[in-house]
């Protein structure tokens, strides 16, 4: 059975997103396709944070750390180009 991580929820709702952005019109093409990009690239990360960490404790902590580290630099970068 597959154990629940922060980025599992996480791609989970960027899947969701996705379907009811092309859904109702309001992504575009190359919107949904950087969001399949980013779909992409947190599912890979989930599966390199599995493989180096045992612990389904550890590797909550640590994506948890990893999200709002992300967070917090996109939340920079946006702010500075503002």
């Amino acid at each position: 059975m597959k154990r629940v991580t922060p980025l599992n929820i996480l791609t989970a709702a960027l899947l969701i997103w996705l379907g009811f952005g092309l859904l109702d019109g309001t992504l575009g093409l190359s919107q949904a396709l950087w969001v399949l990009l980013l779909v992409v690239l947190v599912f890979i990360g989930d599966q390199l944070f599995r493989m180096l960490l045992g612990s389904l404790k550890r590797i909550w902590i640590v994506q948890m750390i990893f999200i709002a580290i992300t967070v917090a630099t996109a939340f920079a970068i946006w702010y500075i180009k503002n």
